[in-house]
């Protein structure tokens, strides 16, 4: 994905995040929609607004040490009321060793999983996004 020169060429000419990497993200795959591809990948017209999207895979993987510290920051978001969605469909990167452990840096959590929603949970299962919105809002202001 993030590699030179064909991830490069794939990210930077043919759009490849935008067009395959982020749709397939969304379990329901009747839901990527020719009007869904086009707000995926409207934002990267061009060659050059295409590079951040070939830079940032590279990035995330050399992040360790960065994201190792703002991990080790968490814990003070314990006492916050929380609400994880977690899809459990067809997702590699994040299982559930990782929903144990924001589980155990958001202490007052509420946690819903999806056994029909994969990473982009938000796309899969929208319905159940605005519940958890409302359930928070409710949690922390009072009825919405």
């Amino acid at each position: 994905m993030g590699g030179w020169p064909i991830g490069y060429f794939l990210q930077t000419h043919r759009n490849y995040f935008a067009k395959a990497m982020l749709p397939d993200g969304i379990s329901h795959k009747e839901k990527v929609t020719p009007s869904l591809r086009k707000a995926y990948t409207d934002p990267f017209p061009t060659v050059d607004s295409r590079k951040p999207t070939y830079i940032f895979p590279g990035k995330i993987r050399k992040a360790h040490a960065w994201l190792g510290k703002i991990e080790s920051k968490l814990p003070i978001l314990g006492d916050l009321p929380a609400q994880i969605l977690w899809g459990n469909k067809n997702d590699p990167g994040f299982g559930p060793k990782d929903l144990e452990k924001w589980q155990g840096f958001l202490k007052m959590h509420e946690t819903e999983t999806l056994d029909d929603a994969s990473h982009s949970v938000q796309e899969d299962r929208p319905d159940r996004v605005v519940a958890a919105i409302r359930r928070v809002l409710e949690r922390t202001q009072g009825k919405v």
